[in-house]
């Protein structure tokens, strides 16, 4: 009868529209399962690319800080942690509720990954030193407030704190983008996910910032999706 009731509900909850993910309790990313709730951002393929760009960027025995911000669910932040073991991986949001869902799969993927030091309460990277990054990575809110698709689909479901950013969605870039120049080693890098029609707008930011090496990655739709950034390697912005 339990189950009976339980399926129920469930089936209600999608004919309302509510994402499977959120339902169900979980999203597959990359070789983990990670529990997701409303208070997190459903973990997309998209973000994959992402995540393997990092990946490229840290050799597999370096020693390196990484900086995931917006980390959410901790898909991006645990993935690294696990692929890349001698990594020290913090992963900071400005969500309590989506810092303990970040915990919890934290216990579950990678309990043993000693150097994943540290989960963050934070606005983006106001809160780290100077030059203590080597590299920072970021899927942050990036549709307009008036973007229709926000009544569409999942999104009228998942947070919009971790969906909006500003008029143009470019809001929280400038952000990261002028916090970064501080915190990030000379040499380090920074690599954004963004919208599949903001890839330019993202490199003349990061090239006004002063940022070289700019470049702009396709996802496997063909779509302008991640872009990154190198802090000069003298330290000159």
């Amino acid at each position: 009868m339990a189950q009976a009731d339980h399926a129920r509900a469930a089936f209600a909850r999608r004919a309302r529209g509510e994402p499977i993910a959120y339902i169900i309790g979980h999203r597959s990313f990359w070789h983990h399962e990670f529990q997701v709730t409303s208070a997190t951002l459903i973990p997309r393929p998209e973000t994959e690319h992402l995540l393997e760009w990092v990946l490229e960027k840290i050799p597999l025995h370096q020693e390196v800080m990484v900086i995931d911000l917006g980390t959410g669910s901790g898909a991006i932040a645990l993935s690294l942690a696990a692929d890349r073991p001698h990594a020290t991986v913090i992963g900071c949001d400005l969500s309590l509720a989506a810092l303990r869902v970040a915990r919890g799969n934290q216990a579950r993927i990678a309990p043993n990954a000693p150097k994943l030091v540290a989960w963050i309460c934070g606005h983006w990277a106001c809160m780290f030193k100077p030059q203590s990054a080597d590299l920072i990575v970021s899927n942050p809110p990036y549709i307009a407030a008036d973007d229709p698709h926000l009544n569409q689909g999942d999104l009228r479901f998942e947070p919009q704190s971790a969906l909006v950013a500003g008029g143009e969605g470019l809001d929280d870039y400038r952000v990261i983008i002028q916090q970064a120049c501080h915190v990030l080693k000379p040499g380090g890098w920074l690599l954004f996910e963004h919208g599949c029609h903001q890839g330019e707008a993202v490199q003349a930011l990061l090239v006004e910032a002063g940022f070289v090496s700019v470049e702009t990655r396709l996802d496997l739709a063909g779509l302008p999706r991640t872009t990154a950034g190198k802090i000069d390697s003298n330290g000159t912005k």
